[in-house]
């Protein structure tokens, strides 16, 4: 991502007018646009709906209903800061819930739950050191890669599950790590919470993180400059297979069935969640706590519209355009730097 350019920088012309303070305002505004977005869009749709919008449970269900979301945007803040794409992750996704549910249906549920949960999370590892290899080794556009492997993961999905929904010896001890609500709070948001606490501090925090920042700003550069920039593109798609894996038992366990495709649903709204994130907070960086609120900003916004009578195709028509403006911004951004 390009960096804007210091308004306080001097110039060919001479040194800039704007003094500190104007800059810190400027750059205030620009981080926390967003925020005060998703505030004013809160406040008008709670005038609008004060029965309905507003309520406890119209809100945890909103913020639950975005968890695997969440989570597979999550693990998708680490290729995009590295400078790739992943488009593997609803094919991944899709496997990792096909492949949970048919060992339960196929040992006719006597399958230990931990020991499921370890081997699709592998598949998931698996899956994305596929990725790394195609892109590193034999330098094939990540995008061109992703795209074909997650189909490749799609078909083998339906391959493995004959077509059909898998729902047969599914065990409690299963769907109750996905519908459980421990101290009140709905399981899937604490794995979230903890998911996005991890990555938070990784990018902020440690040297992994900066790296992996530095990879995507220059790699070449940052190869010469010492970074070991293939395993940080390695762990990149790594850290995004096992996290839409992670999606997939998430969604497993709360539906309590494998249903073939199912990730495709999931590709667009994390994408717009991520680069919509990518311009607040930490403009021009994906961060964390972006993502979280650009995620928020578009759940809040589809709930709105749903609760005021909008029909259906508005869901994917609101994602879609939070993307393309995303994009905009971030580009509008890049060409003032």
């Amino acid at each position: 991502m390009s960096q804007t350019a210091d308004p306080g920088v001097a110039t060919e012309g001479g040194p800039t007018k704007n003094p500190p303070a104007r800059r810190h305002q400027a750059s205030l505004l620009e981080r926390f646009a967003g925020p005060g977005f998703l505030v004013v869009m809160f406040v008008v749709f709670t005038a609008l709906m004060p029965d309905t919008f507003p309520t406890y449970n119209n809100l945890i269900a909103v913020v639950n209903n975005q968890t695997i979301t969440a989570m597979v945007a999550l693990g998708l803040l680490v290729p995009l800061a590295a400078g790739v794409f992943d488009i593997s992750i609803g094919g991944i996704l899709t496997l990792s819930v096909i492949f949970s549910t048919l060992m339960f249906q196929t040992t006719g549920g006597d399958m230990p739950v931990p020991v499921v949960i370890l081997l699709t999370l592998g598949i998931g590892i698996l899956a994305g050191l596929f990725n790394g290899i195609l892109v590193v080794r034999l330098g094939i556009e990540p995008f061109i890669v992703t795209l074909g492997s997650g189909s490749v993961f799609i078909g083998i999905s339906q391959l493995i599950a004959n077509g059909k929904v898998i729902s047969e010896h599914i065990p409690s001890g299963f769907t109750d790590l996905g519908r459980g609500e421990p101290l009140g709070i709905p399981a899937p948001i604490i794995y979230v919470v903890v998911l996005a606490a991890i990555l938070g501090y990784v990018f902020v925090m440690t040297p992994l993180g900066r790296k992996i920042y530095a990879t995507g700003a220059n790699r070449d550069a940052s190869r010469l400059a010492g970074v070991p920039t293939d395993r940080i593109l390695y762990l990149a798609f790594m850290t995004s297979g096992v996290c839409a894996a992670a999606a997939g038992l998430l969604y497993a366990m709360r539906i309590g069935a494998g249903q073939p495709e199912v990730g495709s649903q999931y590709l667009l709204p994390a994408y717009a969640a991520a680069f919509l994130g990518s311009t607040m907070i930490k403009p021009g960086r994906f961060n964390v706590l972006g993502l979280l609120v650009g995620l928020a900003i578009i759940a809040i916004g589809i709930n709105g519209l749903q609760l005021e009578g909008i029909p259906s195709w508005v869901i994917p028509t609101f994602q879609g355009a939070a993307l393309i403006i995303a994009v905009v911004l971030t580009k509008v951004r890049g060409r003032r730097g």
